[in-house]
C-alpha cells in the first residue's frame, strides 16, 4: 500500500531514524517485526536509500530457496568479479574478499521466516568480524518467528539480536494517509491499524486500464460489432460453397445369383416312455428316433475290473466306479463342517504421519512446532498421548547435532494457526508452540 503511494506517514519516519541510527553502532542484527500491510518492506527500501552504508544488498529469502543461492547472490553482489565457493560458511568467505573491499555494508532480508538454521547462524556468526567490516543486517519477519529466533541465538551464545516492531498508526497517520488519498474515510469503514487495511477501500475508485476505456467507446463497439459479423458471414459462405453436390450414376442391376436350396428338414417324433422295461426292437433305417430307455439303478455300488483294449496300456487294470458312488462320495465332502475363521481385527492408524507426507505439503501453509528433542522415542508417544493428527517428527541438524522436531497441524496462515495453539491440552501450551512454514520445515528435514 505505502510502496505504491509512497507516503512517509511521521510514526514510519521516526523508525526509519531509529533504524538509521542503530546502523551506526555496534548493534548490527536487528529483526524488524509486524503484520502483513504494517510497511516492512517499504521501511526497509527508504533505509537502502537513505543509508550511507556500501553497496545495499536486499534479497527474498523465499525465492533464494538453497544455501548456495543465498550466499551466492549476497556474495555476487558485495564483491562484483571475485572468485568464491557459493558451498562455503559465509564467514570464511568474506574473511578472504574483505581485504579488497573493506567497509561496512548493508542487508535487507524479506521474508526472513524462509531461512533455515544453517544460514540464521552464518548470518550470526558475521559478528565475529571486525567492527568497521561488519554488515548492519535487517530480516523482516513477524513477532512469533523474531521469539524463537532469539532464543535460538541465545542458546548458541551468538552476539545481541534487537527486535524492532511497527508500530500501528496514529490518528495523526491515518488523517494523514486519507488526505495523501485525497479522499474521506467512510463512516462504516473499519479501523484501519496498517497501511495495508485500506487496499480493500481503495479498490473502487482506482483508474481503469487504457485499454478498458478505449473498449467502452461507442464507436469503437460499433467497429468491432461489424467486424465480428463480416466475419461470421465469410466464414458462413466459404463452408457453403466448399461442399460439392453428390454425383448420380445409373444404378446397375444386380446380378442374379442362384441361391441354395434348403435343406429337407426330417420330423423329429418322440415316443412315449414306456411303464416298463421292454427289450429293444431293431430300428429300420427310415424309423423315427425314440428316447433312450431308462435303466434301473443297482440298489449298491459295483466295481468292475477288467483288461483294458487300449494297446497302449494293455498290459494296466482300469477300475470303473458307479455313479451313485461318486455321488454319495460328494455328498459326505459336503457334510464337513469348515473352520470358523477368525475376524481380522482392524489396526488403528499411528498418529504420527510418515515424512513423505509432510514433504508433499505445499510451501506457503503453515503448521505449529510443538516441541524438539534429542529422543525421539519422547515425541512419539506424546503425539499418539494426545491423538495429534497430522503430526510428524522429522530429524534436523542444529550445530552439527541431532535433533527431533514434533509439529502438528496444517493451517492457511500464521493467525489460523495461532487459533489452534487456545485447543492443544494444557501440556502443549506450555511448551510455548509457534507457527513455521511448511516451506521452512522442509529445508530443515536432515535426509
Amino acid at each position: 500500500m505505502t510502496e505504491t503511494v509512497r507516503i512517509p506517514l511521521d510514526s514510519q519516519q521516526r523508525l526509519l531514524e531509529r533504524l538509521l541510527h542503530l546502523s551506526r553502532l555496534n548493534t548490527d542484527l536487528v529483526l524488524l517485526t509486524g503484520p502483513s500491510g504494517a510497511g516492512k518492506s517499504f521501511l526497509a527500501g527508504l533505509l537502502a536509500e537513505q543509508s550511507d552504508l556500501l553497496m545495499p544488498a536486499r534479497l527474498d529469502a523465499r525465492a533464494l530457496d538453497t544455501n548456495a543461492r543465498f550466499r551466492d547472490t549476497l556474495l555476487g553482489h558485495w564483491f562484483a568479479g571475485a572468485v568464491f565457493d557459493a558451498d562455503d560458511a559465509l564467514y570464511d568467505s568474506m574473511s578472504r574478499l574483505l581485504p579488497g573491499g573493506p567497509g561496512k555494508r548493508l542487508l535487507v532480508v524479506d521474508n526472513a521466516p524462509w531461512l533455515n538454521e544453517v544460514l540464521l547462524q552464518e548470518l550470526a556468526g558475521l559478528y565475529a568480524l571486525a567492527e568497521r567490516d561488519r554488515p548492519f543486517m535487517l530480516l523482516l519477519g513477524h513477532a512469533d518467528w523474531a521469539r524463537e529466533v532469539r532464543r535460538q541465538l541465545d542458546d548458541a551464545h551468538i552476539g545481541p539480536v534487537l527486535e524492532v516492531e511497527v508500530p500501528e498508526l496514529s490518528e495523526e497517520d491515518r488523517q494523514q494517509l486519507w488526505q495523501a488519498l485525497g479522499r474521506r474515510p467512510p463512516a462504516d469503514a473499519p479501523a484501519v491499524r496498517y497501511p495495508g487495511d485500506l487496499t480493500g477501500t481503495m479498490e473502487p475508485p482506482m483508474r481503469k486500464p487504457v485499454y478498458q476505456q478505449w473498449l467502452e467507446q461507442k464507436s469503437v463497439k460499433i467497429l468491432l460489432t461489424a467486424l465480428i459479423l463480416l466475419g461470421l458471414v465469410i466464414l458462413i459462405v466459404s463452408l457453403l460453397g466448399g461442399r460439392e453436390p453428390a454425383r448420380s450414376g445409373p444404378v446397375r442391376p444386380m446380378a442374379d445369383t442362384a441361391l441354395p436350396e434348403p435343406a429337407p428338414s426330417v420330423p423329429l417324433v418322440l415316443a412315449p416312455e414306456p411303464a416298463e422295461p421292454a427289450p429293444a426292437e431293431p430300428v429300420a433305417d427310415n424309423a423315427p428316433v425314440r428316447d433312450w430307455p431308462a435303466a434301473p439303478l443297482p440298489e449298491s455300488p459295483r466295481v468292475d475290473t477288467r483288461v483294458a483294449d487300449s494297446p497302449d496300456d494293455s498290459d494296466k487294470e482300469r477300475v470303473v466306479i458307479e455313479d451313485e458312488v461318486v455321488s454319495r462320495l460328494l455328498q459326505r465332502e459336503r457334510g464337513k463342517e469348515a473352520p470358523a475363521v477368525e475376524p481380522v481385527r482392524p489396526v488403528a492408524p499411528a498418529p504420527v504421519s510418515p515424512l513423505s507426507v509432510l514433504m508433499q505439503k505445499p510451501a506457503g501453509r503453515y503448521t505449529l512446532q510443538l516441541m524438539a528433542g534429542r529422543e525421539r522415542s519422547l515425541l512419539e508417544p506424546l503425539a499418539e498421548r494426545h491423538r495429534l493428527s497430522p503430526a510428524w517428527v522429522y530429524p534436523r541438524s542444529i550445530n552439527g547435532q541431532n535433533w527431533f522436531v514434533l509439529v502438528y497441524g496444517d493451517f492457511e496462515s500464521p493467525e489460523q494457526a495461532r487459533r489452534a495453539i487456545g485447543g492443544l491440552p494444557a501440556e502443549l501450551q506450555a511448551a510455548k508452540p509457534w507457527p513455521k512454514p511448511f516451506g521452512q520445515v522442509q529445508k530443515e528435514v536432515k535426509p
